[in-house]
């Protein structure tokens, strides 16, 4: 393996760790603003 194929390989792990991450963080906010808006109605 070449460094250059070995920091591609980083990069593109580091990419998706942090697709991953963004995505699962968005999915919490999404829940609590639904279960914030919820709470408020009742």
């Amino acid at each position: 393996m070449t460094p250059y194929t070995l920091a591609a390989d980083v990069d593109w792990n580091d990419v998706h760790a942090v697709q991953l991450l963004g995505a699962v963080g968005g999915a919490l906010i999404l829940l609590w603003a639904i279960r914030a808006m919820f709470g408020r109605k009742r």
